[in-house]
């Protein structure tokens, strides 16, 4: 019984760190959107027009899809959008590192102090980020398999 307990704690921070740090990364993102749109513009992998609609969009789905991990109905889903996202994170700063790209990744707004990325770090981050991403899905899927419902299952 206490290790059930300890489990459903650790998903429950788990769940909970996720959401903020996607609240946490969105909100600079859609109070700056010109920043934010140099940022995603010196990842050097879509043009100048597709960066202002990247940089107009994203931020909104991180916010709704961290949200969306506190809503029980949505939650699995927000977390394959959560994971698709860091996936695709992992892949930019991969990419990034590859190339040499000494750019602000734009993560959690402008970075103002302008020093050099780490992208080891922002690598290992969102893949840890991404493990509890999974960690959360799966506890959930197993969870929804045991009570017999889906994500389409209508409230009543």
């Amino acid at each position: 019984m206490a290790e059930l307990n300890f489990k459903a704690y650790l998903l429950l921070i788990a769940r909970l760190g996720l959401v903020a740090v996607f609240l946490l990364a969105a909100l600079p993102k859609i109070q700056d959107p010109v920043a934010f749109t140099a940022s995603v513009e010196g990842f050097r992998v879509v043009a100048y027009e597709q960066a202002v609609w990247v940089a107009l969009i994203l931020p909104w789905l991180e916010l709704v899809a961290g949200f969306g991990l506190l809503i029980p109905q949505i939650r699995r889903s927000s977390g394959l959008i959560v994971a698709v996202l860091l996936i695709a994170f992992i892949g930019l700063h991969a990419s990034a590192w590859a190339r040499g790209l000494d750019i602000s990744c734009g993560c959690f707004g402008v970075n103002e102090d302008h020093t050099a990325p780490n992208y080891l770090w922002l690598i290992l981050r969102n893949v840890a980020l991404l493990v509890a991403c999974l960690c959360v899905f799966v506890s959930d899927q197993r969870q929804m398999i045991q009570a017999g419902i889906s994500e389409t299952t209508p409230l009543t």
